[in-house]
């Protein structure tokens, strides 16, 4: 029988390709005519301000905001009414950095200046982000067999209705709670404490931080005047915690719901990982061909029936007979 799983693997590459082709394509479209407005009214104000301002040459303006938005883009504001509580690198602003660091969010706002930042934040997330994901996985799983394997089991005694159908409902109404306790409700919060966010944009916020994208367009708490800012950070950062695990949760439930393994094997080369182990232990040889297993173990021995062959021996029993 011809092995189709290469040609699948072809297939789910070229599918990926298309689809990176297609988002690509989506995005040009959509983005690009706001693109050029804004190079419009950029350019508008630039000769606005030269017109203005004569004694000011234009090289000297390219300068300084090419300087300007260098410092910018570390997270240094360039304006003068700058308050205490904008320190990018205060105790619970560096809390913030590591949590969104470790967690993959990384929304680069900001990043580390010094050499020996650098260094550290190297050495410090090749330990720290498989520990940080590793941690997520755990408490996650457990919460999966609290509030889905032992919550269904009780159901199910409870109820006469199909472990499927049973499993079904849970993952249903579960996802439901999760989406809305983690996505819904902080978008509205996120749309009441950010002025400037409208509750799309906290929505937006909202997927973008917890699917680990984090691209860094909208970064809570770097508004200026706004109260309590510390309390606000660490709050938000134990918000994008528990939103991941929520993540992990519903990304187990659904690759249980859907049996994505069975689906998953449809593209690999070689069989699943249960098939392999069990191909592998039927290819294994016996103890008696391994150079270093003992030829007389009673215990590895294969006790056979009388009745299995006349000429072979039998180690089941002792023939007191004698001929």
């Amino acid at each position: 029988m011809v092995n189709r799983r290469p040609f699948f693997f072809l297939l789910l590459l070229f599918s990926y390709v298309l689809y990176l082709v297609i988002g690509a394509f989506v995005f040009s479209i959509l983005e690009q005519p706001y693109e050029d407005q804004l190079r419009e009214q950029v350019d508008d104000l630039w000769n606005e301000f030269l017109e203005n301002h004569p004694c000011l040459s234009e090289e000297l303006l390219d300068d300084f905001l090419r300087k300007a938005l260098l410092v910018k883009s570390f997270g240094v504001s360039v304006l003068r009414n700058i308050s205490g509580f904008e320190i990018k690198w205060d105790f619970v602003s560096s809390l913030f950095f590591t949590g969104t660091t470790l967690t993959t969010i990384g929304y680069g706002h900001p990043v580390p200046i010094s050499l020996g930042g650098k260094i550290f934040c190297l050495f410090y997330s090749i330990i720290g982000i498989p520990f940080t994901l590793s941690l997520l996985s755990i408490v996650a799983q457990n919460l999966l067999f609290l509030l889905r394997d032992k919550l269904i089991h009780i159901l199910h005694l409870q109820c006469p209705f199909p472990w499927k159908k049973l499993e079904l409902i849970h993952a249903c109404v579960l996802i439901s709670l999760l989406v809305l306790l983690f996505f819904f409700i902080p978008a509205i919060v996120f749309n009441v404490i950010e002025e400037n966010w409208g509750y799309v944009d906290a929505l937006y916020f909202c997927f973008i931080s917890l699917s680990t994208v984090g691209l860094g367009d909208y970064v809570p708490g770097e508004q200026s005047g706004q109260h309590m800012p510390a309390l606000y950070k660490i709050l938000v950062l134990c918000y994008l915690l528990f939103g991941l695990i929520a993540v992990f949760l519903v990304v187990e439930i659904l690759k249980n719901l859907l049996n994505c393994s069975q689906f998953f094997n449809l593209f690999l080369f070689g069989c699943d990982g249960s098939q392999r182990a069990e191909e592998i232990q039927r290819q294994a040889p016996y103890d008696s061909e391994l150079p270093f297993a003992p030829k007389h173990d009673e215990t590895t021995r294969r006790r056979l029936p009388h009745s299995v062959s006349p000429t072979e021996k039998s180690y089941g029993t002792i023939n007191l007979s004698f001929s």
